[in-house]
């Protein structure tokens, strides 16, 4: 179970639907991702945050040193064995896949009609590499995209996601519903935080909103008034329960907020979270 902190003071602000919590979402692609389904998600989460959506292709500089060594060959998606390949190859791979993923973006944004950017990088798939700001919600896949028939590895963005001090939406795969759960596991500023972006995301998304609380400290009626302030129809709605293993289980299918505050939850009872659910997470720093 994720650790749980008690914390101190009320919800007790007044957030309104106008007030912006991300300025953009940022989808962090790859040539090992499954990239198109993810695109389609954060343009959707895009829409509801009121927020522009922002693609960046990484070509992986890993990948092209490798294609420098002589034994590199290329495994297909069924596991066979083709050619040696070679930097130039890797090149144009990256090229002909940024094509690809800055359409699919273009697509997804136009199609939510939301405003869009792209860019490219070369570097590391990891958060470090990536210019983002505090108004910037990333996103990210927790799996690479199935290879050697259907086996799939935990992301390199995967890795260091846990030490950030940046929000993260995992997206995990699936035809999630998304309906969305926030886990409150403290009371003061950033569970107010919390409760506000899950009600706004519900609001906006027309989705069903869930509170789940650590235990009898958590202020659930400043909870349930939070959720009012965004609004009323969502809070007489609104479901509170505990948090509980068999809970967490349930989330299959939605979107779970996280306070990632490490005074609440640390790497150790983040990854711990992760292995109890199989919704997508959204990990919620402060700013």
């Amino acid at each position: 179970m994720p650790r749980r902190v008690a914390g101190h003071g009320g919800l007790a602000k007044s957030p309104t639907m106008t007030d912006r919590i991300f300025t953009r979402v940022v989808i962090a692609c790859d040539s090992a991702g499954e990239n198109r389904s993810s695109i389609e998600a954060a343009a959707r989460l895009a829409t509801w945050l009121d927020a522009a959506l922002h693609g960046i292709f990484v070509e992986d500089q890993a990948l092209f040193n490798l294609a420098a060594l002589p034994f590199a060959r290329h495994v297909g998606a069924t596991g066979e064995i083709f050619r040696s390949i070679d930097q130039p190859a890797i090149s144009h791979h990256f090229t002909a896949q940024a094509i690809r993923i800055r359409a699919a973006l273009e697509m997804a944004a136009n199609e939510k009609e939301v405003a869009w950017t792209f860019d490219i990088i070369r570097g590391s798939p990891s958060n470090s590499s990536l210019d983002i700001g505090d108004q910037d919600l990333l996103v990210i896949e927790a799996q690479s995209r199935p290879f050697a028939g259907t086996l799939r590895l935990d992301s390199r963005w995967l890795a260091t996601a846990f030490e950030t001090h940046r929000s993260i939406l995992l997206l995990r795969g699936g035809d999630n519903t998304h309906d969305i759960v926030a886990l409150v596991q403290a009371n003061g500023p950033t569970a107010f935080r919390l409760v506000t972006t899950a009600a706004k995301l519900a609001a906006s998304g027309d989705r069903s909103l869930t509170l789940l609380i650590a235990n009898d400290t958590i202020d659930t009626e400043g909870a349930r008034k939070t959720v009012g302030a965004v609004s009323e129809k969502l809070a007489a709605k609104c479901r509170i329960g505990r948090i509980t293993a068999r809970a967490l289980a349930n989330t299959r299918g939605s979107l779970l907020l996280v306070d990632a505050d490490p005074m609440v939850n640390d790497a150790a009872a983040l990854k711990e979270l992760l292995s109890q659910t199989r919704a997508d997470v959204l990990f919620l720093h402060s700013h």
